[in-house]
């Protein structure tokens, strides 16, 4: 799993970028933060889910 922080907007957001294959090591860990049935973009390969804020540096 990739996490990265970029600017929306003027607002902070938090990207996840997961592998499709690594989703249900993931899973529990995520649901604290996003819905894991609703990804903001998805590949064959990754699925990327978005949160509004920077969860990296708190």
């Amino acid at each position: 799993m990739e996490t990265s922080i970029f600017e929306r907007d003027g607002k902070t957001w938090t990207r996840f970028k997961v592998k499709v294959k690594e989703l249900r090591i993931y899973a529990r860990l995520l649901k604290k933060w996003v819905d894991i049935n609703k990804p903001v973009k998805q590949s064959s390969r990754y699925i990327y889910f978005e949160v509004e804020g920077d969860l990296l540096n708190n």
